[in-house]
C-alpha cells in the first residue's frame, strides 16, 4: 500500500513539474506575440525609442530561435526533463528527420500543424545529419532558413556538406547571410580548400565578419572585417590566403601578418609558456608572409589596440619562438627596436628568447637593414 501512495505521489509531483515548465513556455509564447507586436507597431510608427526599446528585449531573452516565432503549436518539442514528458509526435519527427526516412517526415508534415519552428526544427537537424532528401523537402514544405539553420551542415559528414549548401542556396540563402550578431560561415571554414572555393563561388565576402561590438542580435555582419583573412594567415597554407586575396580580402582592414608571424602550434600559449615551435611549423608561415607583403603589408605597421598587444609582426614572431619568421622578417626590413606592451623584439629577447632566438636579433640589430630600406625609400622619392 505504502509503495502504491510513494508512486502515486511522485506521479503527481512530475504532473506539476510539467504543468508548471508548461505554463512557462506559454508564457514565453506570448511574450514573443506581444514582442511580435511590438514590433509590428514599431514598423507602422517608426518610432525609434520603441526600437531601442525592443532590441534590449530581445538581447535579454535571446534564443537559438529569436528570428522564428514559438507558438502554442511548437509547445509539442517542450522537455522538461523528465521522461516520457516530450510529445510522442515530436520524438518520430526528431527521428525522422535525424535519420532522413522521408516517408515518415511526408506523413507527420501532412499531419501536424506546420509551423515555421516546426519545420525548422526538422529542417536542422535533417542538415546536421547530412539527409539532403528531407532537408530538401522540408524546405519545399516551407521551412523557413533560419540565422542558426546553416552552421549545421557544418557538423554533417564532409562528403554531404557541399551538396546541403547547393540546397540552400537553391532555396535562396547565400554565404554572405548572417547569424546572430552578424556571423557569417567563411572564418569557420577556411581550412576546408574545396568548401572555400565554394563559398567564394557563390558570392562569400571575405571582408564580411561577425560585429566587432556585438551590438545588434539580429543585425548584419561587419563589412571591413578582416577576420577570415586573419584567421586564414595564422592557420592555413598560403593557397587560401591567395584565394581569399584574389576574391577580394583586404589587408587593411586588420593585420593578417600579425596574425602569421605570431601563429603558435596548437596548445601553445607564449603567456603562459614559451613556445619552440619546429622548424617546419615556423618555416610554413613563411610563405603566407611573403605573399601579404607583396600585396602591401607593412613589416613595420603597429596594430592599434585598447588591449595589451605584441604591436608589431616581429614581436609577435619573437614571443612565438619563430626563429626563421624572426630572420625573415630582419631581411624584409623589420624594426626589433619598436616598441610594444611587451616592449621591443630586443627587450623581450633579453629575457625570454632562446639562444638561437638571441642570436639571429643581434645579427639583425647590427645589420640595421631597416635604416637602409629607410634610406633607400628616401632617395627613391627625392
Amino acid at each position: 500500500m505504502t509503495d502504491t501512495n510513494t508512486d502515486s505521489l511522485q506521479r503527481q509531483q512530475q504532473q506539476i513539474m510539467i504543468q508548471a515548465r508548461r505554463q512557462r513556455m506559454q508564457m514565453m509564447a506570448a511574450q514573443q506575440q506581444q514582442k511580435d507586436a511590438m514590433k509590428a507597431n514599431i514598423k507602422s510608427n517608426r518610432s525609434d525609442n520603441s526600437s531601442i526599446h525592443l532590441q534590449s528585449q530581445s538581447q535579454m531573452m535571446g534564443t537559438a530561435h529569436d528570428d522564428l516565432p514559438f507558438q502554442a503549436a511548437d509547445m509539442i518539442f517542450v522537455d522538461v526533463g523528465i521522461p516520457n514528458s516530450k510529445s510522442a509526435i515530436a520524438d518520430s519527427y526528431e527521428t525522422a528527420c535525424r535519420n532522413g526516412s522521408l516517408s515518415t517526415v511526408q506523413s507527420i508534415i501532412r499531419a501536424e500543424i506546420r509551423t515555421p519552428y516546426f519545420l525548422n526544427h526538422g529542417l536542422n537537424l535533417a542538415l546536421k545529419m547530412g539527409n539532403d532528401e528531407v532537408s530538401r523537402h522540408l524546405l519545399s514544405s516551407g521551412a523557413p532558413i533560419a540565422r542558426i539553420t546553416p552552421a549545421q551542415i557544418l557538423s554533417a559528414p564532409s562528403s554531404r556538406q557541399i551538396p546541403l549548401f547547393e540546397i540552400l542556396f537553391e532555396y535562396g540563402w547565400t554565404p554572405n547571410n548572417p547569424g546572430f550578431y552578424g556571423r557569417v560561415l567563411l572564418p569557420e571554414i577556411i581550412t576546408n580548400m574545396p568548401l572555400l572555393r565554394w563559398f567564394l563561388s557563390h558570392g562569400a565576402n571575405p571582408n564580411f565578419g561577425a560585429q566587432h561590438l556585438n551590438q545588434d542580435r539580429l543585425g548584419g555582419p561587419d563589412v571591413d572585417s578582416c577576420a577570415t583573412l586573419e584567421s586564414a594567415a595564422r592557420i592555413t597554407d598560403v593557397e587560401a590566403v591567395r584565394l581569399l586575396l584574389e576574391h577580394g580580402a583586404k589587408i587593411e582592414n586588420g593585420y593578417p601578418l600579425h596574425s602569421a608571424a605570431g601563429s603558435c602550434p596548437p596548445g601553445a600559449n607564449p603567456h603562459v609558456a614559451p613556445v619552440t615551435p619546429s622548424t617546419e611549423f615556423d618555416i610554413g608561415r613563411v610563405p603566407v608572409m611573403d605573399l601579404l607583403v607583396s600585396h602591401g603589408a607593412d613589416v613595420n605597421q603597429k596594430e592599434e589596440s585598447r588591449h595589451m598587444i605584441p604591436g608589431y609582426p616581429i614581436v609577435y614572431a619573437v614571443m612565438a619562438g619563430a626563429v626563421e619568421r624572426v630572420h625573415w622578417l630582419l631581411e624584409h626590413g623589420a624594426n626589433p627596436e619598436l616598441r610594444g606592451s611587451y616592449g621591443s623584439a630586443v627587450s623581450y629577447v633579453e629575457v625570454m628568447g632562446s639562444e638561437k632566438m638571441k642570436i639571429v636579433v643581434a645579427e639583425g640589430v647590427k645589420a640595421r637593414k631597416w635604416l637602409k630600406d629607410q634610406e633607400k625609400e628616401e632617395n627613391a622619392s627625392q
